[in-house]
């Protein structure tokens, strides 16, 4: 039994680690837009969660997330499938087949003006949904779950490495293939600035997470230990990751990304400031005052950064006004077509061909929206009433579950609380951008998010902490 015991061990161990590398394998080929890509994160994470779900069982202290996470990709991409079935023309079809009916003797009707795209799109959904889940099931310590992090944060500022490289030698060329789009930004392994500033401005939070406990267990290591040296070297390895993080970040040049990251960091860096070197539970007045301090110098320094660093993106603000820019001409349009399909909505993945009967002439002849630049406009068109209940029902269990976190746990509240920064920041740019719809940027946040989740409702004992005094390698 002992025996069976450590095997179990050691296979989620290596599971664990297929699950960091198939997660940075998805990002890396243009955020696996294209079908091949996509199709081999997709089998992989398939299998993961198939292996581990049969081995592990439902995970132990997160297991009613993981019941909701998996009662919603049900719903949704049921939903999405019922939305391709053959339907009476004067029931719940789409009136688009009417006119199909009319003009080319079309016999089927459906929800979904396309079926077939809406068929596709269901993968699409439950890939992120597949990933959170096989994160839940893998991360059921905190030793684990630090360790998906670990390996997230170095996989992002790797990639900032690599972006700047690239971005300064060779700005033409976007990892392998010629750049035809956004040749005055940086957009690392993503065609879109966006996506990319979206990942950056994680990464940075994530990896500023990390210099903070490193340089804690250094700072608690004993002096003349032979190890102190190598956490010294590994701290300014992962300062000069932060640095390249934070200076592809700026050079993206998305005024979107840039804004959400800076109010993520309102939130997060101030805290993080006060509590860098532990949390007190009780403090003096002077140490009340001293901490007010540091919060109000942390807020001062976020700002500051935001002015001398973010200028290219201030001057795109400047010089593009928010009535010139084309996603906000066009919105007008989408809500005349969520108006007319609230109920039942046009099918998952149609929004190109929909939108093209709603697009005010006004907005100009160029450019082929394909996307809607806002993620809930664009689910709630695809999907229906269905979508924004969704929304809300996942926006209100993380709140929860970030609130669990921040009562219970003691010294790795900070992860809670960039849980709950990262989250506000890819939220916020999910208004007026599309990175949760690109598969590697969601697969990379899924599986962030599941090692917060399982952190944020971890115990809180003894085990815990000590565990997390010891530092990590990945």
């Amino acid at each position: 039994m002992f025996s069976n015991l450590i095997n179990k061990r050691v296979l989620r161990e290596v599971l664990l680690f297929a699950f960091i590398g198939l997660v940075i394998l998805t990002l890396i080929p243009f955020g696996s837009v294209t079908p091949f890509p996509f199709a081999f994160a997709a089998i992989g994470m398939f299998a993961l969660a198939i292996i581990s779900g049969l081995l592990f069982g439902e995970p132990r202290q997160s297991r009613w997330v993981f019941s909701i996470a998996l009662f919603l990709l049900v719903v949704l991409a049921g939903w999405a499938f019922i939305q391709t079935i053959e339907l009476p023309a004067n029931w719940l079809a789409n009136p688009a087949w009417n006119s199909a009916r009319d003009l080319a003797g079309a016999q089927s009707a459906a929800i979904s003006v396309e079926p077939a795209d809406t068929l596709a799109s269901i993968l699409w959904v439950a890939l992120p949904f597949v990933t959170f889940l096989t994160g839940l099931l893998l991360c059921d310590t905190d030793q684990r779950a630090r360790k998906v992090l670990t390996g997230l944060g170095l996989t992002v500022g790797i990639i900032a490495v690599f972006g700047l490289l690239q971005f300064l030698l060779f700005p033409n060329i976007l990892i392998v293939v010629e750049k035809r789009a956004y040749l005055d930004s940086l957009t690392a392994v993503f065609v879109n600035r966006n996506t990319a500033a979206t990942f950056l401005g994680l990464g940075t939070l994530l990896i500023l997470t990390l210099v903070r406990d490193i340089t804690r267990a250094y700072s608690n290591y004993p002096p003349g230990e032979p190890g102190r040296n190598a956490l010294l070297l590994r701290s300014w390895i992962y300062i000069l990751l932060l640095c390249a993080c934070f200076t592809a970040l700026m050079l993206s040049r998305s005024r979107a990304g840039i804004f959400a990251t800076f109010v993520a960091a309102l939130i997060y860096f101030p805290w993080l400031v006060i509590n860098w070197n532990g949390s007190r539970r009780h403090l003096r007045p002077a140490s009340r005052w001293r901490s007010m301090l540091k919060l109000l110098s942390a807020i001062v320094f976020v700002v500051v950064l935001l002015t001398m660093f973010a200028g290219q993106a201030i001057l795109r603000a400047q010089e593009r006004r928010l009535e010139d820019d084309d996603r906000f001409c066009i919105l007008p349009g989408i809500w005349r077509a969520i108006s007319d399909h609230w109920l039942t909505g046009t099918g998952l993945g149609t929004f190109r061909t929909v939108f093209s009967a709603y697009r005010d002439p006004a907005c100009g002849i160029f450019g082929i929206f394909d996307r809607a630049h806002n993620f809930y406009l664009e689910g709630f068109l695809g999907l229906g009433i269905l979508f924004p209940i969704a929304a809300v029902l996942v926006l209100s269990v993380l709140a929860r579950v970030f609130w669990r976190g921040l009562v219970q746990r003691r010294r790795l509240r900070h992860y809670v609380l960039l849980g709950l920064a990262t989250t506000v920041l890819v939220a916020l740019h999910a208004a007026v951008d599309f990175s949760l719809q690109i598969p590697g940027f969601a697969v990379f946040y899924s599986a962030f998010l599941s090692a917060v989740v399982a952190i944020s409702l971890g115990r809180s004992n003894g085990g815990a902490d000590m565990a997390y005094e010891q530092p990590l390698t990945t």
